[in-house]
């Protein structure tokens, strides 16, 4: 799922700590990439050792025009799948269990929405005045 700000001027670095922040303190582990053009914040459960395959928040763009990704739910589908073909030899755990974790992650997610629109509107002009104190 994505959403897109514009006219803000956000600074987006700012942003992406706190996208990591909100990860952290629901208990996952996370990992940050920046460049100029996107900011990209890995979350997993703690118990996860391979940071490749965990979910995603991509921020990309600019302070006045930018889109942020959240990768997550999408993750259940291919368990959700594997658990309906297996259903008639015992994979109907895999389907209960990928059942709730959807159910899970849309919540999380809900969470995450509704904490990025307070932090778009608190950080809204943070980049600009970035901008000012750098030419000092």
């Amino acid at each position: 799922m994505q959403r897109r700000w514009g006219g803000k001027n956000v600074d987006l670095k700012k942003l992406s700590g706190c996208v990591e922040d909100f990860f952290k303190d629901k208990g996952f582990v996370t990992e940050k990439n920046e460049s100029v053009e996107e900011h990209t914040i890995s979350w997993a459960p703690q118990s996860v050792k391979n940071m490749n395959k965990t979910m995603k928040v991509r921020i990309l763009g600019d302070p006045n025009d930018f889109v942020i990704e959240l990768m997550a739910s999408e993750s259940t589908r291919r368990s959700l799948w594997l658990g309906l073909l297996t259903k008639p030899f015992g994979g109907g755990y895999l389907v209960l269990q990928s059942l709730r974790l959807r159910e899970a992650l849309e919540k999380l997610e809900s969470e995450f929405w509704v904490y990025i629109e307070d932090k778009v509107a608190h950080l809204a002009g943070s980049a600009e005045h970035q901008e000012n104190h750098d030419k000092i």
